[in-house]
């Protein structure tokens, strides 16, 4: 779940952002923009799972014609993120807003919390979507899918969160098994995030 204080704080920034025109509302033509961003965002992750195999693979390696040694983690994690971020991006813009300016992952981050966390409007989308597919609703209750769909909701945004904060405290020295493990798990939240907003943006 998301801390409070860090919903508090999404809320604080968002409004300056407002101000200060860092994040637009109400952008008319932000949907204009979501096919770019999640080819974006299936790109950065194919790009993050090619990658990995790579860095994973002694085979491949040797069909590359790249060193024995070769290993490319620190990427793995960041084009796992840009993944995320751009698929982010893309339910924002769906929503008819549009972040600019020098801190857009800041920006980014804030914003999915305050307009997706602390008012259930992914989990609402995410229930959207459930109810789609499922024509038993009535008999799982429509609060039970609910607070599966805002506990989803929170699971999402803690993983795009966290991987925010690992692109910018990653540790170039860690063990070559560390990197691994830091890699493969950025790799599986991305793919999992890409694949509940391809969800939610699909009609």
């Amino acid at each position: 779940m998301i801390e409070k204080e860090r919903v508090e704080e999404a809320k604080r920034n968002v409004k300056q952002y407002l101000n200060d025109g860092l994040l637009r509302t109400g952008d008319k033509d932000a949907s204009k923009f979501i096919g770019f961003f999640m080819k974006n965002a299936e790109s950065s992750l194919q790009t993050a799972s090619i990658l990995q195999e790579i860095s994973d693979q002694q085979p491949l390696k040797s069909t590359l014609k790249v060193s024995n040694d070769f290993e490319s983690y620190l990427w793995v994690i960041v084009s796992s993120y840009y993944s995320m971020f751009y698929a982010a991006t893309a339910l924002l813009a769906s929503q008819g807003m549009r972040v600019t300016g020098q801190i857009v992952h800041k920006v980014t981050a804030d914003a999915l919390i305050h307009f997706f966390v602390s008012n259930e409007k992914l989990a609402k989308l995410l229930e959207q979507y459930e109810e789609a597919k499922a024509a038993s609703l009535e008999l799982i209750g429509r609060e039970e899918l609910m607070k599966s769909m805002q506990k989803k909701a929170n699971e999402l945004i803690v993983a795009y969160e966290s991987e925010r904060k690992k692109r910018s405290r990653f540790q170039y020295d860690i063990g070559i098994q560390a990197k691994r493990g830091y890699a493969q798990t950025s790799l599986n939240r991305a793919r999992e995030f890409v694949f509940e907003i391809n969800k939610i943006l699909k009609p």
